[in-house]
């Protein structure tokens, strides 16, 4: 009895193997099944919820009843369930290679939210083990606008500004604020997010987008996207390059509202106020044309100058003395005789300072030593340079 079962089981299974292997021979392209019809259809799953998966090769999608992994292959047998050809009932699955499947490559910067600059935004899926702005190549294919990624490969982050597409620099702040200019070699301008700053003399590296206006520019979406990495390389005053941080100490020479002449450069030092004649020292940032100061303090006031009455010295100076005559002529430009003991200097006083002296007053001028018709004077800036106590 149980030599008769057991021929029973086998003929059953030999009957069953020789069905499946018809089915298989039997199956036909999608294309070209109806309903009823076998059909093997190999793709890539673009979707998967539970036990509903939906399979992509590249020109058709079908659906059917079984559980798979978004981004992997597989190949299926299955019945035509309905006249769309769309869903399959589905009778074996199998996972196999994408490599059968007609793959696209692309090549673009990784950015947030799975994007692909191109420069166009190609989302993507799954989201990659990349660094936001690292250049890849992704191998894989579009389905509904996205591309659904097999294999890529990191190629690096860029140092060539393309417009459209990040980039990553270093620099120093030579310009704070929003926007704000960093300097690597040329001055580049960056867009931060609303409310985000930058503050001159500080090292940063940035990532944004790249616009190429006469100014490179650079637009950055993200907070996280900035980094200060500490500030920039410091030299002595006349040693310094653009982008690096200028320190020292020297004399005004020259002072007005918007920038100070100092007696050790030629290039204006801007962001802070002192008097002729007064010492300070300084850290500035060095722009194209200027000097910035980032911290800065009178170290001698101009008021511990020597009177250099007897001892005229170039540069700037101060002179003490009584004023023993005053002279206007009529185009309003005056003299003024000061006298310390036996040494005596023209005070030279320039209608557009609005200074008046009187014989007898003490004053005090800080300027610079100069001739008028060959005798000793004196010539003051402003207003301020000339105290009379």
């Amino acid at each position: 009895m149980r030599e008769k079962v057991l021929i029973v089981l086998m003929a059953l299974a030999s009957i069953s193997a020789l069905y499946y292997m018809g089915s298989q021979t039997n199956a036909v392209p999608l294309e070209n099944a109806g309903k009823g019809d076998l059909v093997e259809f190999q793709g890539l799953c673009v979707y998967s919820s539970g036990d509903f998966s939906v399979l992509y090769n590249g020109s058709a999608s079908v659906a059917v009843f079984g559980g798979m992994e978004v981004g992997k292959a597989y190949r299926i047998l299955g019945k035509v369930e309905d006249p769309e050809k769309d869903r399959l009932k589905l009778l074996e699955i199998n996972e196999t290679s994408p490599e059968f499947l007609p793959l696209e490559a692309i090549e673009g910067a990784y950015w947030s939210d799975c994007r692909l600059l191109t420069p166009e935004r190609v989302y993507m899926y799954p989201c990659l083990n990349v660094s936001k702005g690292e250049y890849l190549r992704a191998m894989g294919l579009f389905y509904r606008g996205k591309l659904y990624v097999v294999n890529y490969t990191v190629i690096d982050f860029r140092n060539t500004p393309e417009d459209g597409m990040p980039l990553r620099i270093e620099g120093s702040v030579i310009y704070g604020g929003n926007p704000a200019t960093i300097w690597n070699g040329e001055p580049v301008k960056v867009y931060l997010p609303y409310g985000m700053k930058l503050k001159p003399g500080d090292y940063v590296r940035v990532l944004g987008i790249v616009r190429l206006y006469s100014t490179l520019t650079v637009y950055v979406e993200d907070r996280r996207d900035v980094e200060v990495l500490g500030k920039a390389v410091k030299r002595p005053i006349g040693e310094e390059s653009v982008g690096e941080i200028a320190y020292g100490e020297c004399l005004v020479s020259k002072s007005n509202k918007r920038y100070l002449k100092l007696n050790c450069t030629s290039l204006p030092l801007y962001g802070f106020f002192a008097h002729v004649g007064d010492s300070i020292k300084f850290q500035a940032i060095r722009r194209e044309n200027s000097l910035y100061c980032l911290n800065c303090e009178v170290s001698t006031p101009r008021e511990r100058l020597n009177n250099t009455i007897c001892r005229p010295v170039k540069g700037p100076s101060k002179i003490e003395g009584n004023v023993e005559w005053v002279k206007v002529y009529a185009n309003g430009f005056g003299l003024a005789n000061v006298t310390d003991g036996s040494c005596w200097v023209l005070l030279k006083l320039r209608k557009s300072l609005g200074v008046t002296l009187r014989e007898g007053e003490h004053v005090v001028a800080f300027g610079y030593h100069t001739t008028y018709r060959g005798m000793g004077a004196f010539e003051v800036y402003s207003r301020e340079d000339v105290v009379v106590k």
